[in-house]
């Protein structure tokens, strides 16, 4: 693949931490360390900080116009990084076009898939059915997880070349576990790490801790987005509202002390394209309770288990059984570490470069 040109369409602002930015990082990492004959160009379509409201709907309606722009490149391949903005493509000219889908959350809401989440709106509709034609025409899509590639399947199908192709552990966070000092953990903490969005289930993440046997799990860390008005009159109600700590937006070195502190993770989301705050967890030898929706069962394989997002007496079994039996905790932790280690950013780049192949040999036979 020497002197392949990609052109990156990145649609998360620069300043904005989050999957999104997280993933256009890592994936600049993995290209110019094992793949170096590759050469990138990154096109920003969104620079500046979502505004909210009206603002932010103009923006991102425009998108497409955006990405043209890129007639400025000339490269041998596109890259959209976000399948949630897949319908940019449609600005592109000229080269191949490789897709990123995370998740198709939106559709599978529109579906009935989470009863009791909220609505999609009739913009959002609009745009995934955007999205849709644009997976279609694309001539390769790398899906972040098995899961993702059936849901997609299902929903938007027939796609040319789906490949999956999971995320790698974080070079930063690997740096940080590298050098945590894990004989330093906090008995009784029990840590999640997430935002407030429907399916992360930050509301039965409360009502577990609350099931638990107070004299072994002692804290509750919360870290990621403020807590709602909901969350905190719902801790009150639980009556665990002293024990829990918010962690606000924190950044990677907060996150990382508390994976090397915590005692376990607890992670019952509705659904996840991937779950990269688990794999972020073992890489920290931290055991993980987790629920069996999405991506999970692929990210933990057999190095941890796996319960339904509503069996609270699931997680709370685990859970209180980790903090009970020191040995079991020793063995999960080493299990979850060495589960961590199969996702590293060489084989990340090795497949993603693949799918690049793909991609190129498709549209040259078109």
């Amino acid at each position: 693949m020497g002197g392949m040109r990609i052109g990156l369409i990145s649609t998360a602002a620069i300043s904005v931490p989050g999957s999104m930015r997280a993933y256009a990082d890592v994936l600049l990492q993995a290209l110019a360390r094992h793949v170096p004959e590759i050469e990138v160009q990154v096109l920003e379509l969104e620079p500046h900080p979502p505004m909210g409201g009206w603002r932010q709907r103009a923006t991102t309606l425009a998108l497409p116009w955006r990405a043209r722009r890129s007639r400025g490149l000339n490269p041998d391949l596109w890259h959209v990084l976000d399948g949630s903005r897949a319908y940019v493509a449609a600005g592109l000219h000229a080269a191949p076009v490789v897709i990123t889908a995370h998740d198709i959350i939106p559709v599978l809401q529109q579906q009935g898939r989470f009863p009791g989440a909220p609505p999609v709106g009739r913009a959002a509709r609009w745009l995934w059915h955007r999205n849709g034609a644009e997976l279609r025409k694309a001539q390769a899509l790398i899906c972040v997880s098995e899961s993702t590639r059936r849901d997609v399947d299902a929903t938007v199908g027939p796609i040319r070349a789906a490949q999956v192709v999971p995320l790698p552990v974080r070079s930063q966070l690997a740096a940080l576990a590298s050098r945590a000092a894990i004989s330093r953990r906090d008995d009784g903490v029990i840590l999640h790490v997430g935002n407030n969005s429907f399916y992360k289930n930050r509301q039965q993440v409360l009502r577990i801790f609350a099931a638990l046997d107070k004299t072994l799990a002692r804290r509750l860390v919360m870290a990621g987005a403020p807590p709602s008005e909901e969350l905190r009159a719902l801790s009150v109600e639980l009556g665990i509202e002293v024990v829990v700590e918010w962690v606000v937006d924190a950044d990677d070195v907060v996150v990382a002390d508390w994976y090397a502190r915590a005692s376990a993770l607890v992670f019952p989301s509705l659904y996840e394209g991937f779950g990269w705050p688990v794999l972020e967890a073992m890489t920290f030898g931290l055991p993980v309770v987790c629920s069996n929706a999405g991506s999970l069962p692929e990210v933990v394989g057999a190095s941890a288990p796996c319960f339904a997002p509503d069996d609270i007496a699931g997680f709370v079994g685990r859970i209180e059984a980790l903090l009970r039996d020191s040995r079991l905790h020793a063995s999960c932790s080493e299990a979850v570490r060495l589960r961590a280690e199969e996702f590293g950013m060489q084989r990340f780049a090795r497949e993603t470069s693949a799918a690049y192949r793909v991609a190129v040999e498709a549209g040259a036979s078109r």
